[in-house]
């Protein structure tokens, strides 16, 4: 259904193990959440997925209604977009708080410790 050339078809699965690859190794080596691991593995399988099988795009877009098979990857590929970026907005705005409190712990702690020298 999808007729891509060999060539292109090679480069796209190259270029899919290699981002892979360098994902698992990135991962690894940065010792990364392992939460966000799965998520940037599991996107460069589909990505990897989609370059071996370009007919599971056409299927899909075609389920949706897509004309247009490159419309319905882009389309794909921002939502994801979108959805990382507001998840790592959340964890962002999370960590924020807990930085405040810890600060505030902090201070509080240095408070009582000064406290305690003066008693001395």
């Amino acid at each position: 259904m999808v007729s891509i050339p060999l060539g292109l078809r090679i480069l796209l699965i190259v270029g899919a193990l290699i981002a892979l690859i360098f994902v698992i190794y990135s991962s690894v080596k940065a010792r990364m959440n392992v939460r966000y691991a799965i998520l940037w593995i599991t996107w460069g399988l589909f990505i990897l997925l989609v370059g071996i099988f370009p007919d599971i795009a056409y299927v899909l877009s075609q389920l949706v209604g897509f004309v247009n098979v490159t419309n319905f990857i882009f389309l794909v590929m921002i939502a994801l977009l979108f959805f990382f970026n507001y998840y790592m907005y959340m964890r962002s705005s999370h960590m924020a708080q807990e930085i405040k409190q810890l600060n505030y712990e902090v201070a509080v702690l240095k408070q009582e410790r000064d406290q305690k020298k003066e008693e001395k």
